[in-house]
Formats: structure tokens, sequence, C-alpha cells
């Protein structure tokens, strides 16, 4: 197999031993907080942003990591080039969270910028607040899920509490023993008599959760955090949904999606009338976003789009994809 050639050097002590990493919380969280900056990253496409050719303007990536980390963005000229800052805020005004000016900074540069004037700044959303707190929430919420459920699976392949070792030849039995149980493996698990006459107290480490049940749990949470940044999900239940619910989550989700992409389509002109270029900006083609002529609903069985024209009558329908 073809990765069994790459991992050559992993043995089965060595595959044991990184398993063992890789079902602890502090990997899980890792996953799914890059998993889901991956897919935060993934809303909306920049165009005519950066020129491949002669590596002039700025990759739609630097744009979003900067609002997703910070929540806001500069947009400047550094040399002969348009640059994407990082920055902070400054100089007094009437209200308390608009600024004058804007302190810029990257690996080459640092400076001062007056917003308007020789600077534009591109907000996540209208009031600035980065999107990291929201994959960090999940992700925490993600990793012990996961956590859990492995546990479950494990912890179902035996019936004790939690054992307690009195000597260090018990506690080396019990780690062997438990080791064996992790891969699964049966024959000749009692392979030292220190491990006889160990105690096992405290919680029974028989899980009440069923397994489903973390996986919907699991489901729910990946659902929820598409709906919290305005997309909706593919585990929806939409034949127990009925159509006033259904038309009303629908608003909810384009108000988060919409005030995100608002922003960056402002951000868009300014940019265009101070530095003479042609940026625009979309959500993804992939996202179920809809347009302003459409509503959605369901039956049970598919999703069905209908247009409605201008007076409000439906003109056709056809299936989502």
């Amino acid at each position: 197999m073809f990765l069994e050639q790459i991992y050559t050097s992993l043995d089965d002590k060595e595959i044991n031993k990184y398993n063992k990493v890789t079902c602890s919380y502090n990997y899980m969280y890792r996953h799914w907080r890059n998993f889901l900056f991956e897919r935060i990253m993934r809303l909306f496409v920049w165009e005519n942003t950066y020129d491949p050719i002669t590596r002039k303007g700025v990759q739609p990536k630097e744009i979003e990591q900067r609002l997703i980390l910070k929540g806001h963005c500069g947009i400047s000229k550094y040399k002969d080039d348009i640059t994407a800052f990082f920055g902070s805020f400054f100089g007094v005004t009437k209200y308390q969270d608009e600024w004058k000016y804007y302190n810029v900074r990257c690996p080459l540069y640092s400076g001062k910028r007056t917003i308007g004037k020789d600077i534009v700044i591109i907000n996540n959303n209208s009031l600035r607040n980065p999107t990291y707190d929201l994959v960090h929430y999940y992700a925490t919420l993600l990793g012990h899920t996961d956590v859990s459920l492995i546990s479950t699976l494990i912890n179902a392949r035996d019936s004790g509490g939690v054992p307690i070792a009195s000597t260090e030849q018990q506690k080396s039995s019990i780690k062997e023993y438990q080791s064996k149980l992790f891969n699964g493996i049966y024959n000749n698990v009692v392979s030292d008599p220190g491990f006889l006459g160990i105690v096992y107290g405290g919680s029974d480490r028989k899980t009440q959760q069923d397994v489903m049940d973390i996986m919907e749990c699991r489901e729910k949470l990946i659902k929820s955090f598409y709906s919290d940044i305005g997309v909706r999900s593919a585990f929806e239940k939409r034949n127990n949904t009925v159509q006033a619910e259904v038309e009303a989550d629908t608003s909810l989700l384009l108000l988060n999606l919409s005030d995100m992409l608002h922003q960056r389509e402002y951000a868009c002109e300014e940019i265009n009338n101070m530095f003479g270029v042609k940026w625009s900006v979309h959500v993804a083609e992939e996202i179920d976003y809809g347009a302003e002529n459409q509503r959605i609903q369901f039956d049970s069985n598919t999703q069905i789009h209908i247009v409605e024209d201008e007076d409000g009558l439906a003109g056709g329908e056809h299936d989502a994809i």
C-alpha cells in the first residue's frame, strides 16, 4: 500500500505510541481548531486581488487570516505594491469604536497610516469581531466530544472501575493491561502475577453514554458551528422541520453571513476607488446562500429553491445541488 511504503519506519510499538498521543484532548483540540479555521477561510472568494504572474497584489488568504484572527485588516501600499497589514487603531474621534489612524505592521515594515486617506480597513463584521474565538469555542467542545467517544469505545471492552495500584509491579501490570485493551488484544491480557489483587474503585468506567448519542452530539456541534457563521449544515433533518421554522432559521443564517459579506463588499469599493484596482468578493458557490429573490423550502425528500418574480409569485423551481 502507498502509505505503508512511506511510513516503513513505523513499527507496531511506534504506531501504538502515536495512537495514544493522537487520542488525547490536546491533539483533538488542535485538529478541530485547524479544521474549523480552514472552513471559515473558504467562506468568501476574492477576485482580482492578486496576480500570480507578476506576484503583485494581495493573496486572499492573507486578507481572511487577518479578518478571522483580529476582526480587521488594513489594505495599504508598501513601496509600489498593495499589501495586507495586521494593525491597531488609534486617534481620538467622537465615537469610542471609530479611529482616525491605523498602525500597520508586517515582517518587513511597520508604520502609521491615515484611515480613508492612504489605507482602507476591511472589517470582519459590523462590530469588527474576530471569528477565531468561535473557532476556539467549538474546537474545545468537539475535542472533548471526540475524547469521550474514543473513551467510550475503549471502556466498552472492560467492565471494571478505576484500577488502584499499591505497588510498582501492579502499576506496570496495569499499563500493559490497558495498552492491550487499547489495541483490542484479549488473549493473555493478564500477563503478570502482580496484576492479581489490584483493587478497582472510584467510578465505573462503563459510561452511561451511548456511542450513537455522542456521535449525534458531535454532528449537532458541527451544525451549530456552521449556523453561527451563517451556513446551513447538511445534518439538518429537514423532514421534521415545518415551513415556518425553516424560513425563520434561514433568515438568521443569512443575517450572519450577510453582515460579513457586506463589510467585505463595502471595503472593496473603497479599495478600488483609492488604489485604482478592481477587487470583488462573493460567497463561495458551494454554500447555500441564496439570492434576494429566492426563499428556501423543504419537503420530506428534497430541498427546493422556489424563485419568485418581482410580484412575489413563484416563477419556477429546481432541485438544489
